[in-house]
């Protein structure tokens, strides 16, 4: 039996800082509640842009912070640009990013990345391009059928 998934719409995520972000730094989503529809998945389409020429690792990496009670989440940073508690975040993919003066755009599956889609989850995002962004934004939509 086959199942027809149905695309919820497209709706952003506010990630504050984002389309400015400093290489080097992290940011992190508003919160996104899926408890309350319950879908089979969030699909997450991250678009990121940069008008100085990338260098360096050349992408924008993004993780995953979940949450079963909407309280405590997944350990990591969220800001800044230590990196010590990098390996605590769930790594979701990277937006390569060779170039300069185009959106660069990706989507990604939390139940992919996580095995399940939890009650509440934020992304966080690092600038690892070498430059700073001058756009970026954040979207998602539920996956149901």
């Amino acid at each position: 039996m086959a199942f027809n998934p149905t695309v919820g719409t497209r709706t952003a995520l506010t990630v504050t800082g984002l389309s400015t972000l400093a290489s080097a730094t992290y940011v992190q989503s508003n919160d996104y509640v899926p408890n309350t529809n319950k879908p089979a998945d969030v699909i997450v389409e991250v678009t990121c842009a940069t008008t100085n020429t990338p260098a360096g690792n050349k992408q924008v990496v993004v993780f995953l912070q979940e949450s079963l009670d909407g309280t405590n989440y997944r350990t990591g940073p969220t800001s800044g640009t230590t990196t010590t508690d990098e390996p605590d975040l769930l790594f979701c993919g990277t937006v390569p990013m060779n170039t300069a003066s185009t959106d660069h755009r990706m989507t990604f599956s939390v139940n992919n990345t996580l095995g399940y889609v939890p009650r509440n989850f934020k992304l966080v995002l690092k600038n690892d391009l070498g430059v700073a962004l001058t756009s970026g934004t954040v979207y998602t939509a539920e996956i149901t059928y």
